[in-house]
């Protein structure tokens, strides 16, 4: 006989996107019977069944409901288990627990899995009182999930309060938490369901899935607990979310890094002749801000991963970090590019096995002023092909800096030059200055490892953020996401060789209904104004414009009153532009509002540029990719109209196309 009770759910109840008023709560389990039921227990910690308040030596717990609670204080902090529900389906919008004990994010608390995956979790406070945790799993409708409560921890507070576990429409608990953001949702840029996020980590292509990490918090919608976070897509455009895959253990965080596949397992992890997934990422210990690089892998192509019992594989030292690995076939050796980001430098490391490094150089610092910028974060290196000439190709080295950005803030330079398995030369005079993105919102650029374009090209993808303002952005219940993932190639063009930018061909997979217009001149008194039809939240747009006379000229989008975000080109400076002045909200950041672009300089007196307007940001590719300006903007979901503007004289709108862009949401 069952004492605890377990929610029935029905196909008929699922969760249909809005809540339904009326419909009753579902208690997933209230912890009042003599025994955990059907739930699973291992280890020690949770006893043979719930609580009945204080444990002996503990001190007063409050803050639960009826006679009993999960209590892991079972032989005090020094036990440890876990506690796994049966399987349940998500039929409601919120999952509401009361939560107590010990904050040791990762070590003491309550997860939701699903697939065996963490996808949301909540810890104690260091206080026996249980508090209410709401989870909005509006996204998870109709998936079939565990809650699994854990205790790994034997220090003090090592120990996890847990009551009252319900699904329902209403939500509850604290009451400052902020209300949901949907009109600024992206429709076909990645972002995780809630929580906040950074860095790209870990890209790798591996039998037709495309694997994306990222830095995350499980616990909040600000920076902390970072974790890497796991997305997979098919198409590079539509993505499914499969959890945290590594997470912060024993106060050492999940830093930046790089995975690839060990085709030829060196590593010695693959089995029964299938080559393992190996991640290598910084281990970053807060409590005296130590870094070390580490190795995960996987040998069930990513669904899995073990952290290496041999860890670190480089040892424990101050601002080194964020691993960048490849496989250099004419040495025949693993490649490390890592930082020190205090000195602006980056080190080159070599290993036969993925395990024993050894150092091999050290580039840096070049490029932007040293004083200007804060640091060199997130390496990245390889080669690409030049556009026009087979055969031939150089070395591209990327690195970010967390400020002294053009424009302000957080951003990536670039180097040309050659790689020969050892050291990187480059090309150009050490302070040569190449900017990768003249927006303010494309940050910590890495590689998809094991795939190219057809040509050799490389695919890769950002984080659309900026330091100066990531944390407070005003979107809920997630914050931050990626940029297009774009493909990259070189050009050679009259000031040298260029990186050149490119939206992923994949992208044109969304691509809806579009409006063709044909030439015709704007006048700062006759602007053109496209119908309605051609409006949205979620557009493509294609455009060729002649200079003329004109000293300013281009797009104004999400257009409405009294809101626009202005995608121009100044002829005077001969500079491709974003300004979002007037995009909408911009009251969370004095670094936000404002104009951010770069030089583009004009071929035969004609331009082009490729625009992408999602629900919070605007990429502008100028000049088949010469020039690149990312930036978020927050308007409002009215605002969709479309201008093409001139100022200071006329301008000719060679020809324009627009297409609504069909969600890459999957709900």
């Amino acid at each position: 006989m069952r004492h605890i009770r377990i929610g029935v759910l029905l196909a008929a109840t699922l969760f249909a996107g809005t809540a339904i008023a009326g419909r009753r709560d579902i208690v997933i389990a209230d912890f009042n019977g003599l025994d955990y039921g059907n739930w699973s227990a291992a280890g020690t910690a949770f006893g043979t069944g719930p609580a009945r308040g204080t444990l002996p030596n503990q001190m007063p717990v409050s803050g639960y409901e009826g006679r009993g609670l999960v209590n892991s204080y079972h032989g005090g902090d020094a036990a440890t288990g876990t506690l796994t529900s049966p399987e349940f389906r998500v039929a409601r919008r919120y999952l509401h627990l009361r939560v107590g004990g010990g904050q040791h994010p990762g070590r003491t608390g309550a997860h939701l899995l699903i697939d065996g995956r963490i996808i949301r979790s909540a810890t104690g406070s260091n206080d026996e009182r249980l508090e209410w945790r709401t989870w909005d799993v509006s996204d998870l409708a109709g998936r079939k999930a565990r809650i699994q409560i854990v205790d790994r921890s034997t220090e003090g507070w090592g120990h996890i309060n847990v009551d009252e576990i319900v699904q329902s429409d209403r939500r509850r608990g604290e009451s400052t938490e902020p209300s949901p953001t949907p009109q600024w949702r992206p429709q076909y840029h990645y972002t995780p369901a809630q929580n906040f996020m950074n860095d790209p980590n870990g890209l790798v292509y591996h039998r037709g899935e495309w694997h994306a990490f990222h830095q995350y918090n499980p616990f909040g919608n600000r920076w902390g607990h970072m974790s890497w976070y796991h997305a997979v897509s098919r198409n590079l455009v539509r993505w499914e979310e499969w959890g945290v895959a590594l997470q912060e253990e024993d106060g050492v965080q999940i830093f930046s890094g790089s995975a690839v596949v060990d085709e030829r397992n060196t590593s010695g992890f693959g089995k029964n002749g299938q080559p393992p997934l190996v991640a290598l990422y910084t281990g970053h210990r807060a409590a005296d801000n130590m870094q070390s690089q580490n190795l995960a892998y996987s040998t069930d192509r990513g669904r899995t991963w073990t952290k290496y019992e041999g860890n670190p594989v480089v040892g424990w030292e101050k601002d080194v970090r964020d691993p960048k690995v490849f496989w250099h076939a004419p040495t025949r050796k693993w490649v490390m590019a890592v930082v020190k980001a205090d000195q602006k430098a980056v080190r080159f490391y070599g290993s036969k096995d993925l395990k024993e490094w050894a150092l091999l150089s050290t580039f840096g610092p070049e490029g932007v002023p040293v004083a200007q910028k804060a640091n060199w974060e997130c390496p990245d290196l390889f080669p690409l092909p030049i556009e026009g000439e087979p055969g031939k190709s150089r070395w591209v080295l990327h690195v970010g800096m967390s400020a002294g950005h053009k424009n302000g803030g957080s951003g990536g330079e670039y180097f040309i030059g050659d790689f020969d398995g050892t050291t990187f030369h480059n090309d150009n005079p050490p302070d040569t200055v190449l900017w990768e993105d003249y927006g303010k919102d494309n940050y910590a650029a890495i590689s998809w490892d094991n795939i190219t374009g057809p040509r050799g090209e490389r695919f890769w993808v950002g984080w659309m953020s900026n330091w100066q303002y990531a944390n407070e952005v005003p979107t809920y219940p997630w914050r931050n996401g990626f940029t297009l993932p774009r493909l990259l190639s070189l050009r050679r063009l009259p000031e040298g060789l260029r990186l050149i930018s490119l939206p992923a061909p994949q992208l044109t997979a969304l691509r809806g209904i579009s409006h063709r217009y044909d030439a015709r001149e704007v006048t700062p008194t006759n602007p053109f104004v496209p119908g309605r039809q051609a409006w949205g939240d979620a557009l493509e747009i294609e455009a060729e414009f002649e200079i003329g006379s004109a000293r300013e000229f281009g797009i104004a989008v999400r257009k409405g009153e009294p809101e626009e975000t202005l995608v121009g080109y100044d002829s005077q400076k001969g500079e491709i532009f974003v300004d979002r002045t007037r995009s909408g909200r911009n009251d969370f950041s004095p670094h936000f509002a404002g104009r951010h672009g770069g030089p583009l300089p004009i071929r035969d007196g004609r331009m082009k540029m490729r625009v992408f307007v999602d629900r919070n940001s605007v990429e502008v590719f100028g000049n088949d990719g010469e020039a690149v300006v990312t930036d978020l903007i927050f308007p409002k979901l009215e605002s969709q109209g479309i201008q093409v503007y001139a100022k200071g004289g006329a301008a000719r709108l060679v020809s324009m196309r627009v297409w609504k862009m069909k969600t890459a949401r999957s709900r």
